[in-house]
């Protein structure tokens, strides 16, 4: 989604979150699929999932190719 800001075309950052899991994997978990269109709603998705016992870490990154890390949160 392109936004025009200050007379220049600029693209919405986006953010998703990949997740560590203890065992097995995190794709049951849908806040690890949504995308956050915030850096702050994506930190409010990762506190929810390091509220599973199975959740070890999450990194928030930037939705791009290559995805850029942005932070980190652990328990």
């Amino acid at each position: 989604m392109a936004t025009l800001l200050a007379g220049a075309l600029r693209e919405e950052e986006m953010f998703k979150l990949v997740v560590t899991v203890r065992r097995g994997t995190a794709s049951s978990f849908g806040a690890a699929w949504t995308p956050y269109g915030t850096l702050e709603a994506a930190r409010l998705g990762a506190t929810a999932l390091l509220r599973n016992e199975r959740v070890q870490r999450v990194a928030i990154v930037r939705d791009e190719v290559p995805p850029a890390f942005v932070e980190w949160l652990e328990r």
